[in-house]
């Protein structure tokens, strides 16, 4: 994963949406860069996702460039300098350079620079501290680029400090070295982490989410979150979270089988039985997130990958996803190679039927509105099951008659 100069300029740089808004900020002989992920991850040979810019251009001056050219520009963030231009459809974040003036350890006061080093120096990790020009330019005022060719991840200057400024900054840390790193931590973050872990409970559960799940799919996702559980990180914002094993199950399953990465199935495969609603009210998860991790760390029956019939009845209990899902918690120490191979193949193929009559055929049979419509449905849907799914529509009603 060295950094390669020669990958710059890429396409996304001088042509599209953020080639657009480049030249829109440098059409009078301005100044205004590629920053952050953009750079780092071109410079590696990675996909890019969000692409940034900076500029020592105030807001209101950024925002007159952007009209001139025709582009729009939405205020998304003025009070920190940041606007969003749009361009094709697109957005792109615009934001003036800044130094921080106070914090607090959750959100930071700033004040507008037109001091790129000073701008970097705000940043959290040197490889994130690197910016581009619109040429393939790079600038790197803290080792970023000695950073990437090690595989290295560091603080830009004091870890202690940087951590202080914001203490989000502390799991970042980890999760970026999960997906940049090869080697050891770096010592100085370290000590620096465990000193401060305490304050990751002042974060907002939302925040804590963001990283939390971004991190346990991450490339060394796994061994890390076992580091911080080693270091006693993890302990202070969600001690519930420590089934190792099963997490790096889970994980190896999901790799063997050629399964996306999941972080709620990882998260719950992390959780103490018993414990899957203080994990969603602690990290904010959506209500679809929290309901299926309550779901699958609940008391349940082990899953029946006995037979394909078995495994069948479950999909249709709990969809799909949710069968994938007790599948790969409950392989590790309930079931053997073969039949959860065999068991995740009937998944992956089979889809969740639909019972395929409803109360409105029922009534039509002459049966009256009220319970006795429930218990005919119940009862032919029941014999369908049993039946492995395969009577259709017609052989449904014909049974649901016979019940009338």
């Amino acid at each position: 994963m060295k950094p390669d100069l020669q990958r710059l300029p890429q396409s996304w740089m001088t042509e599209g949406p953020a080639a657009e808004v480049m030249r829109a900020l440098t059409a009078e002989g301005d100044e205004a860069r590629f920053v952050g992920g953009c750079v780092r991850d071109a410079l590696v040979g990675r996909t890019i996702r969000d692409i940034d810019i900076a500029t020592p251009l105030s807001p209101q001056r950024v925002t007159e460039l952007l009209h001139k050219a025709g582009l729009k520009a939405v205020p998304t963030g003025i009070d920190h300098g940041t606007i969003t231009a749009i361009a094709d459809k697109t957005g792109v974040e615009v934001t003036t350079l800044r130094r921080d003036i106070e914090t607090d350890g959750r959100r930071a006061k700033v004040e507008f620079t037109d001091n790129w080093q000073a701008d970097a120096a705000r940043r959290d990790l040197t490889i994130n501290a690197l910016s581009a020009d619109a040429t393939g330019k790079v600038h790197d005022y803290f080792g970023g680029l000695d950073d990437l060719a090690a595989a290295r991840v560091r603080f830009v200057g004091d870890p202690k400090q940087r951590i202080v400024e914001d203490y989000l900054r502390l799991l970042r840390f980890f999760r970026f070295h999960a997906d940049y790193a090869s080697g050891a931590l770096d010592d100085a973050a370290v000590a620096a982490a465990k000193e401060l872990a305490p304050n990751l409970k002042s974060l907002s559960g939302e925040r804590l989410r963001q990283e939390t799940l971004r991190l346990l799919t991450a490339r060394r996702g796994t061994d890390v979150w076992g580091e911080m559980l080693g270091l006693g990180v993890v302990q202070h914002y969600l001690p519930w979270a420590t089934s190792l094993d099963r997490l790096r199950w889970v994980a190896e399953l999901e790799q063997r089988h050629g399964l996306t990465p999941d972080p709620i199935r990882r998260l719950a495969a992390l959780t103490m039985t018993g414990c899957g609603r203080e994990v969603a009210e602690t990290l904010k998860l959506s209500r679809a997130e929290g309901d299926r991790i309550i779901a699958l760390d609940a008391t349940r029956d082990a899953f029946d990958a006995a037979s394909a019939q078995a495994v069948r009845r479950q999909i249709y209990a709990w969809g799909n996803d949710g069968a994938r899902d007790r599948l790969l918690l409950d392989w590790l120490d309930r079931i053997d190679a073969a039949a959860g191979s065999a068991a995740l193949a009937v998944i992956e193929s089979w889809p969740r039927p639909r019972f395929p009559i409803k109360g409105a055929d029922i009534v039509k049979m002459g049966v009256p509105e009220g319970p006795r419509i429930g218990e005919l449905l119940e009862k032919a849907e029941s014999w369908w099951i049993e039946r492995d799914f395969t009577p259709d529509r017609a052989a449904c009603l014909v049974f649901a008659r016979n019940q009338v």
